[in-house]
């Protein structure tokens, strides 16, 4: 029974992304604290990264500067993936079917074959 509430949560969270950058009700402020930048997702549909120490904007991601928008969900987590033309990067955010609030960030540089893997911590 498990499995089959699954795949039906995959499927929906799947059709849902395939129209809009749609954060599945994912709001809030993430730390990478090696690099000093928060990642705030909002509601309205955009994921912003920011200094954390000073607040100043570095770059917002949305429907109109971001390809390939995933949102999948299964068992083990949910993960939300995209690439940005503009950074030259592939993006991907998991959620760990865990009672941690942390998030599991991976970036690929297209320029380069060492990724990016840290975990972020919620903030707010």
């Amino acid at each position: 029974m498990k499995k089959v509430l699954a795949l039906a949560v995959a499927a929906l969270v799947s059709v849902a992304g395939a129209f809009a950058l749609d954060l599945g009700g994912i709001e809030g402020t993430w730390k990478d604290e090696k690099w000093d930048a928060n990642w705030t997702f909002n509601a309205s549909g955009t994921i912003t990264l920011s200094i954390a120490s000073t607040g100043e904007t570095v770059y917002t991601f949305s429907d109109s500067n971001i390809s390939n928008f995933k949102a999948n969900a299964s068992v083990s987590g949910v993960s939300l993936s995209f690439s940005c033309a503009d950074t030259n990067r592939s993006y991907k955010f998991t959620k760990p079917a865990s009672l941690s609030t942390d998030l599991e960030m991976h970036i690929d540089p297209n320029w380069t074959d060492t990724d990016y893997d840290t975990k972020i911590k919620f903030q707010k």
